[in-house]
């Protein structure tokens, strides 16, 4: 120290300590790691060298100033301390640093320079051999206290092993993987400038002189030497540099291969030995190098095919390009004694992946002489040391995937975004993607400004649209090299997207398909995390989501490493894709909705709405009929790419189950199907799906239309100014055995697993108690299972952890010992059950009571009355509904939630008493989910009071009982559980719902019965009225709907007639809308069960339905989109079958007659305000006057046929008149402009003539009576017809109305009872071609 600080006695008190502390530091750190390369160096020397560089480098060594402000780092400091990126450049002076921060910020405006510190580095650069680790051919700078590794642009292997001083570079931070984490693994260095030697060392300064390739080869002649292997041949080799390929570690050993050029000739060279392997980090493409020491070797799974493998022998020397072109002396070759295996490599090895994971043997493939051994299969492995299970072929890509060839290219450009470090996916130029999955990832140098070069990487148009329609992907052939480091800083890049290379692997992906799978994280990211998903588990639902929808499509195939890399011409995976595979969409809840409510306008055609004579109905007629309709889309048919959803289902405080992720929530109308053999749908009631995240790939979406309009005619439609207002409400239709779990709540994966336990100790009572063995797809099912549960078990102790083999084996032995030992089941299935992340879940440490029940029926829910203010709120309305159940044995008690574990002995124990459960406020929202016939466990947690749950009857005054059952409040924070059918025991598995009625049944009841339960299918809808009040029900913050669109929806009052099938009977169902919330689901096709409806008989004698404060809408199963169109005919029928069967037989038919004669004919222009006739462009009310200017043309007959079997009185309406009289366009239009001039045409039958209320001898009149009495109207057709209003009551009413007749023939008179004629309208007139 003394005889090295009196070198610098005329410094100062501040530069000597600064000068002191660096004397210190090279002793303690650098001196300690210097090689034999340096020779005998002494740490003064060291120190002064130092000094001698740092002033150099600063640029003032006259001035003989230091860089105090700068202090040396060593490499754990750097690394342990040094958690944001950073940048040292000793030779900037301030305004030089400034000026770099403005061009690097300016390049990129969204970015940051990195920022400056003043620190000072120094160390030793090596090749990444340590004894204590492995060979990666990774460069790293190496001081006393550790290693971290670095990125350089262009090293030379001259540098290796001496001291030098780093004047400029980067320091990046990355986070570490785990706890066993090395210290240097935390971040890398960018060495951007080049290194100065502390030691004068002349080798440093490249002499081409010096270089002796005299006894070198090129390429062509190297390429002929290798056909004719010659033991203990070793061949040095002169190129240029065509191709650099990544680094690779199978089964833990590390090769790359580069290929030399001469000419139009190529060689490719392998290196294995791990004292070469730091030789990629030096050469680049374009460059030119001679190699030593190598020999030829024959690679197993490359049959016919040799390369040049690096020795421990060989050396690579960089060489100047114009270096080559003056060797034109013939080669010398050494000989050289043959050493048993001098790659270094154990014979042949078994299949690996890229990162070192052992697969199964290959057979079939004898070891070629002197193989090096390493079999290039990357298939069915991964990157984390995992071995895979076997996979089945893959069935064939869909048609509708287009195959598309790749094109190789070289690029260079500058990184301008990194989208997934993780999952390799960047942005160059800001337009050009890069996909480096297919590559081992490297993410040092990688980050945003960085500038790049690609040579034959793989150029691909339009792979997926979820990234750029330029993407650029590389191989195991391409080259990516970084030729300028990034000036800007950027975010720490969490490795959460580091599974996804390891998928690639495993599944042999497509490059569409990778691209949609980071799409798929991403999405998910952004939309469940961190509400319902862990960020570490996106990769475990991404994959589960993928194996949803990827079924039939296939990636590339096996993967051969030395066939990517090594063999012309080249093919690889991304030689060939598919475009825009998947074919699906993912898409969020919100931006599902906003493709409903835009689907919703945009199909919307308000004349379609219309009936068949919409042109003839009046403003008051008009209106009604646009009010309301619905658009229905299946969600795969949306185009361009059909729609999936993910999202988790809940039960939020209203009546409706939703579909909600973190954009937003939807409605759903949920069925299942039945548990019997029909496979038929019910509606749902399995609790166990709340707190699910589904996958939702079959669904409808249904958007219904409100419109309050004001339209005078038909012939206004096409005006919106006469549309005073319009909402829409979109909602999903789905059945939940279509879904697809990807993370189940704890009951449903309770409910999977007793299914699974299930269905194996069936096969085993099948086979007669011996051991069956399971099926692949069945183990696959099982563990996948166990995976999802192992998983979502963060929180729960550790006696829950034991294998799933043990839980499986106790539970199979429990079920058969059964009776005494199914407490000590429920309670090891209760903490099984305990998963957090389920919606449905509770904690499961704390204490509670259950009571099972079985659910009679529940009442609809509606806006009523409490009386009474709760929680500081004020007293009015809120949303009720009550069910009426039986509770079966006692109350229990428990020391954690038991969910929908198995009914046990003990809870059957006791009477079954009728309760009324009434649900109040945010309780409403099991109103979906409640079902009559369904058993059900009510919970009430944190407690251990049975009190709570006994009902209590409550009495009204003067002794009179408000209730006959006693009534329960079901709290908030109750939780309900289904126990569906194998959960139960007999006898309560063979239950029997209450007695639904068919629309047939209700039609021809002949009791008194005034409330009545039915089922059938919606044929039609039509809104009757809208209400007048303004007062809206106080909700108590249970809405999610705007004043506006409860306005829209308020005092609806609606007719839906209910038939059993398309063709049969129907009932009109009036429903009263005013006080009960709007209830999705009412649209045509659905099967719908009424409950506690009123059936009431109308003055005609008809017989319908309406709605009561009680009644309730169960939808029982979902129709299909095209329900409302027909494609077969009616079916023919005659007319005496049809008068005496009515609409027990049918009531829409084909009719084959003969037209009698016309009875009646009325034809009319009606003023479309007020109804009344309109004649010469003005409506003739008087009082009050009406101003219309608008009419609409009315016409209306009614004309005998028979058939031979009977006759009917068949009405025709406006759009079939024309036909009937046979009349041609022009000359029906012609009819209706005559009649303009008095407005009104009233003609009817008298005997065998047509008379009216005027003068006889109108020539209109004349004309009429002369076109009804010609044969061109009598005349025989084939008419589609529905039965009359009044020919919907029964056959018995109608054999009551029949009348005595007389008839008289020739001189005798007969006198019969003759029932009234049937009644038909028609709706459509069948041509002759028609007919068939």
């Amino acid at each position: 120290m003394e005889s090295f600080m009196d070198n610098f006695r005329e410094r100062s008190e501040v530069e000597r300590e600064w000068l002191q502390e660096l004397f210190v530091f090279v002793r303690d750190n650098l001196f300690p790691v210097l090689g034999p390369t340096t020779g005998s160096v002494s740490p003064e020397q060291l120190s002064l060298a130092m000094i001698r560089r740092v002033e150099r480098a600063v640029g003032s060594s006259s001035a003989r100033s230091l860089p105090l402000s700068y202090r040396l780092i060593s490499v754990a400091e750097l690394v342990t301390w040094q958690r944001t990126p950073c940048c040292s450049n000793l030779t900037w002076s301030t305004a030089q640093h400034r000026e770099w921060v403005r061009e690097a910020e300016q390049a990129l405006p969204n970015h940051k320079a990195l920022p400056r510190a003043s620190l000072l580095l120094i160390g030793c650069l090596s090749d990444g051999c340590d004894p204590e680790r492995s060979c990666d051919g990774a460069w790293r700078v190496r001081d006393a206290t550790g290693t971290v590794h670095c990125e350089l642009l262009s090293p030379s292997p001259l540098w290796l092993g001496l001291p030098v001083l780093f004047p400029c570079w980067n320091y990046i931070p990355q986070p570490a993987l785990g706890k066993d984490q090395e210290v240097e693994e935390r971040g890398y260095l960018e060495l951007v400038g080049c290194p100065l030697a502390l030691t004068s060392v002349p080798e440093m300064t490249f002499n081409p002189a010096e270089v002796n390739l005299k006894r070198a080869v090129g390429v062509r002649e190297a390429a002929e030497l290798i056909q004719h292997r010659v033991r203990g041949l070793r061949v040095k080799v002169y190129g240029e540099v065509s191709g650099v390929y990544p680094l690779l570690n199978i089964a833990g050993k590390s090769l790359f291969c580069l290929r030399l050029r001469e000419g139009r000739h190529t060689l490719p060279l392998l290196v294995t030995e791990p004292c070469c392997l730091w030789w990629q980090q030096c050469v680049c493409v374009g460059g030119s190098v001679c190699v030593s020491g190598l020999r030829v070797c024959a690679l197993q799974g490359w049959s016919g095919n040799r390369v040049l493998c690096a020795t421990s022998q060989s050396s690579l020397t960089l060489l100047p390009d114009t270096l080559i072109q003056d060797l034109s002396d013939p080669p010398t070759l050494d000989k050289h004694t043959p050493d048993p295996d001098p790659v270094g490599l154990d014979p042949p090895l078994s299949d690996c992946s890229s990162t070192g994971c052992p697969l199964p043997e290959r057979r079939g493939a004898g070891p070629d002489p002197d193989p090096v051994g390493i079999d290039p299969t990357l298939s069915d492995c991964s990157s984390t040391g995992c071995p895979l299970p076997e996979r089945g072929p893959d069935p064939d890509p869909s048609p509708i995937l287009r195959p598309k060839l790749s094109k190789a290219i070289s690029y260079k450009g500058v990184l301008t975004s990194v989208l997934s470090a993780a999952a390799g996916l960047y942005v160059i130029d800001g337009k050009v993607g890069l996909c480096l999955a297919y590559q081992p990832l490297q993410r040092r140098g990688l980050r945003p400004g960085a500038e790049i070069e690609l040579h034959d990487v793989h150029f691909l148009y339009r792979p997926s649209p979820h990234f750029h329609p330029c993407m650029l992907c590389v191989c195991l052939h391409s080259s990516l090299r970084v030729t300028s480091f990034s000036r800007l800083g950027s975010e720490v890049d969490r490795p959460s997207d580091a599974p996804l290379p390891w998928l690639l692997l495993e599944r042999n992906l497509g490059v569409s398909q990778y691209l949609w799978l980071c799409h798929c994280c991403r999405a998910l990211r952004d939309r469940l995390v961190p509400r319902w998903v862990k960020e570490e588990c996106v990769y475990v639902v991404a994959r589960r989501l993928f194996e949803c929808v990827v079924t039939s499509e296939k990636g590339g195939g096996r993967r051969d490493i030395y066939r990517e890399m090594l063999q012309e011409p080249h093919h690889c995976p991304l030689t060939e894709y598919s475009v825009s595979s998947p074919v699906c969409e993912y898409v969020s809840v919100s931006d599902c909705v906003c493709v409903m409510e835009k689907e919703c306008w945009s199909s919307l055609s308000l004349s379609s709405l219309l009936p068949a004579c919409g042109s003839s109905l009046t403003q008051a007629e008009l209106n009604p009929s646009i009010a309301w309709s619905v658009g229905l889309s299946l969600g795969q048919d949306i185009q361009p790419r059909p729609l999936l959803l993910v999202g988790v289902l809940e039960l939020p405080g209203t009546h409706t189950l939703r579909l909600r992720d973190q954009t937003g929530a939807v409605t759903c109308v949920a069925v299942e199907t039945g548990d019997d053999d029909s496979g038929g749908q019910r509606a749902a009631n399995n609790t166990a799906w709340i707190g699910c995240l589904v996958c939702v790939q079959r669904f409808t979406m249904v958007m219904e239309r409100f419109v309050q309009s004001e339209f005078p005619s038909y012939r206004h439609l096409d005006q919106d100014s006469y549309i005073t207002h319009k909402h829409c409400r979109v909602y999903i239709q789905l059945c939940l055995n279509d879904l697809q779990i990807l993370s189940p709540s704890a009951a449903m994966a309770s409910l999977l697993l007793r299914e699974n336990i299930r269905t194996t100790q069936g096969g085993e009572r099948v086979e007669g108690g011996e051991r069956e063995e399971m099926s692949e797809t069945e183990r696959e099912r099982r563990e996948k299972g166990g995976e999802e549960r192992e998983e979502r078990r963060d929180d729960v102790s550790e006696r829950k952890k034991r294998s799933r083999e043990e839980e499986r084996i106790e539970e199979k032995k429990e079920e058969r010992e059964g009776g005494a030992k199914r407490a000590r089941q429920n309670h090891t299935e209760n903490e099984t059950c305990s998963q957090p992340g389920g919606g449905a879940s509770l904690p499961g440490d704390r204490p509670c009571i259950s009571v099972v029940m079985c659910v009679e029926g529940k009442e609809g829910v509606a806006w009523r009355n409490e009386g009474i203010a709760c929680e500081g709120e004020e007293a009015g309305l809120s949303l009720c509904f009550s069910v009426r159940a039986d509770l079966i044995g006692q109350i229990q008690r428990w020391g954690r939630d038991p969910r929908n574990c198995p009914l046990q002995e003990r809870e059957t124990d006791g009477q079954t008493r009728t309760v009324e459960l009434l649900f109040v406020r945010s309780s409403v929202r099991w109103f979906p989910l409640i079902q009559a016939g369904s058993f059900y466990r009510l919970i009430a947690p944190n407690t251990q009071d049975p009190s709570v749950l006994i009902g209590c009857r409550v009495a009204g005054r003067s002794g009179v009982v408000l209730h006959t059952n006693p009534s329960l409040l079901v709290r908030s924070d109750w939780r309900i559980h289904t126990l569906t059918h194998p959960l139960l025991t007999t006898p309560y598995s063979q239950f029997v719902s209450q007695k639904v009625m068919s629309v047939a049944e209700v039609l021809d009841c002949s009791s008194g019965v005034d409330l009545v339960s039915f089922h059938g299918v919606i044929s039609q809808r039509i809104t009757l009225q809208r209400g007048t009040t303004t007062h809206t029900p106080t909700q108590r913050g249970t809405t999610t709907h705007t004043p506006a669109q409860r306005d829209v929806e308020a005092g609806l009052s609606v007719r839906l007639t209910v038939c059993v099938e398309p063709r049969g009977r129907s009932l009109q169902v009036y429903l009263d809308l005013s006080l009960t919330p709007y209830p999705p689901g009412l649209v045509p096709g659905n099967t719908v069960q009424f409950t506690s409806f009123q059936r009431r008989l109308s003055r005609v004698g008809g017989v319908y339905c309406r709605s009561v404060p009680v009644s309730c809408l169960t939808i029982m199963a979902l129709g299909k989109t095209d329900t409302q169109s027909c494609d077969s005919p009616p079916p023919m029928i005659l007319l005496g079958v049809w008068a005496l069967a009515g609409a027990e037989q049918c009531i829409l038919g084909r009719v084959r007659g003969h037209v009698v004669c016309v009875l009646y004919l009325q034809l009319q222009w009606t003023c479309s305000l007020c109804g009344s006739i309109y004649t010469q462009e003005r409506c003739t009310r008087s009082q009050p006057p009406c101003n219309s200017t608008s009419a609409v043309f009315q016409a209306e007959a009614k004309a005998a046929v028979e058939d031979g079997s009977g006759e009917a009185h068949i009405w025709f309406s406006c759009p079939v008149i024309s036909g009937l009289l046979g009349l041609a366009m022009p000359q029906w239009e012609g009819l209706q402009r005559s009649l303009r001039v008095r407005g009104h045409l009233r003609v009817y039958t008298r005997g065998r003539s047509l008379v009216c209320d005027v003068d006889a001898d109108d020539p209109l009149l004349q004309y009429l009576s002369c076109v009804c009495s010609s044969s061109t109207v009598c005349r025989p057709l084939t008419l589609i017809c529905t039965l009359h209003t009044r020919s919907h009551t029964p056959a018995a009413r109608r054999e009551d109305s029949s009348q005595l007749k007389r008839f008289t023939r020739g001189d005798r008179e007969f006198v019969t009872r003759m029932p009234p004629p049937l009644q038909l309208t028609c709706t459509h007139i069948l041509e002759e071609r028609e007919r068939d």
